[in-house]
């Protein structure tokens, strides 16, 4: 499929000098790389499989075969768990004819589809109920517990001193994982009901996280901080912007200046939905790069960077609906973004996981036009054009 014809010229591919670590580090400090990363975030599990009908080979089953086989490049993620360990065994308690009840790991009963498009599960009861709930999954959080570094920890960190490309350190959670722990409607009636139990579950977490990378910090010189949250939806946050203040921004202070007083000056949080109404919050605590940047959701990366200027870095920001549509969508959006790519602190990539209902010719083009249009990748896909 031929790219439209079009109001700019396209970057004659060549082999990049730099490595990707220092591609990716020069891009999100407004220096201009060799060549922008081509970076993606994965798929949606009915992805690849629609695609092998439509020609992808049937030996890409994982995304890592995926990125191979379409020259997407990676970084890197310290297997360090701050988060609840050892994790509950998901539990099956029930099976129907076309649905299956488990207790999962986070100890809600949720039931689910066996056949079809993944949806998200009806939840008919959550992990946390009550402070007896919580200190069953507290127990879990204490930072002191055996096994939340791999057992050749010793021999990663001498690789990761080699690395070529950028390395991040997890954050955690401070409100998402309690969210999946409480339910999203209880959580918010938890912050009015019981306040002083959701400060309790937050501050745990906090310290869990704080406690668990120390080690890692003092031994490694990571590139980036990368947390977790997805507690917006596309009308705002689950919480209000001064609960969240108050509940939130002090825990991820500590988080984010231990980061910094380890040389790690690039802290995101992966949170989807509308998060314009708490991105002044996000700030506040130290969280400095917006990912994934859901533009449906009312996050779209040119709104952010024309209020916040570079006080805010950008990761995602592709708009997936034009990569239903077909090549003139896709190419708009991109044109819409190209100012944004080039003034820097900004890799774009599809705004989610990418749906199956992207066609794999569609997603090859957008692949083909990213390299061409932004100057993007240095590894060769494994297909022909």
């Amino acid at each position: 499929m031929s790219a439209p014809k079009a109001a700019w010229t396209p970057i004659p591919a060549h082999r990049s000098r730099q490595t990707l670590r220092e591609r990716w580090m020069r891009a999100m400090s407004f220096q201009k790389p060799d060549r922008l990363p081509l970076m993606e975030f994965g798929y949606w599990a009915e992805t690849l499989p629609a695609w092998h009908e439509q020609g992808l080979p049937r030996s890409v089953i994982y995304e890592r075969d995926a990125y191979a086989y379409f020259g997407i490049e990676d970084w890197l993620r310290a297997y360090v768990n701050p988060g609840v360990h050892p994790a509950f065994e998901t539990e099956v308690l029930e099976t129907g004819p076309d649905y299956t009840i488990v207790r999962d790991g986070d100890r809600a009963i949720r039931k689910e589809r066996r056949e079809g498009t993944r949806s998200i599960p009806h939840y008919l009861e959550y992990g946390i109920k009550n402070r007896e709930d919580w200190n069953i999954i507290k127990e879990r959080l204490n930072p002191e517990t055996p096994g939340r570094y791999p057992e050749d920890w010793a021999q990663r960190v001498e690789e990761y001193r080699t690395r070529e490309a950028p390395l991040c350190i997890t954050i955690g959670s401070m409100l998402g994982m309690p969210r999946n722990w409480i339910g999203f409607e209880n959580i918010g009636l938890m912050a009015y009901d019981d306040p002083a139990l959701l400060e309790e579950i937050v501050e745990t977490c906090c310290v869990c996280v704080c406690e668990t990378i120390k080690p890692a910090l003092e031994q490694v010189q990571f590139d980036f901080g990368a947390g977790w949250e997805d507690v917006c939806f596309k009308n705002g946050p689950i919480i209000s912007p001064k609960m969240f203040e108050k509940l939130v921004v002090p825990r991820y202070k500590r988080i984010t200046d231990l980061l910094h007083a380890h040389g790690v000056n690039i802290i995101w949080t992966d949170c989807d939905g509308n998060i314009m109404p708490i991105l002044d919050q996000f700030l506040d605590g130290g969280i400095n790069c917006m990912f994934p940047l859901e533009v449906a959701g009312g996050s779209d990366p040119v709104a952010i960077r024309q209020k916040y200027g570079r006080r805010v870095l950008l990761h995602g920001g592709m708009d997936k609906m034009p990569l239903r549509e077909g090549p003139k969508a896709i190419e708009r959006e991109m044109l819409r973004l190209k100012p944004l790519v080039e003034e820097g602190g900004f890799i774009p990539h599809v705004d989610h996981r990418c749906p199956a209902d992207v066609s794999l010719a569609n997603y090859k083009f957008y692949l083909k036009l990213k390299r061409e249009m932004f100057n993007a990748g240095d590894l060769t896909p494994h297909y022909k054009e």
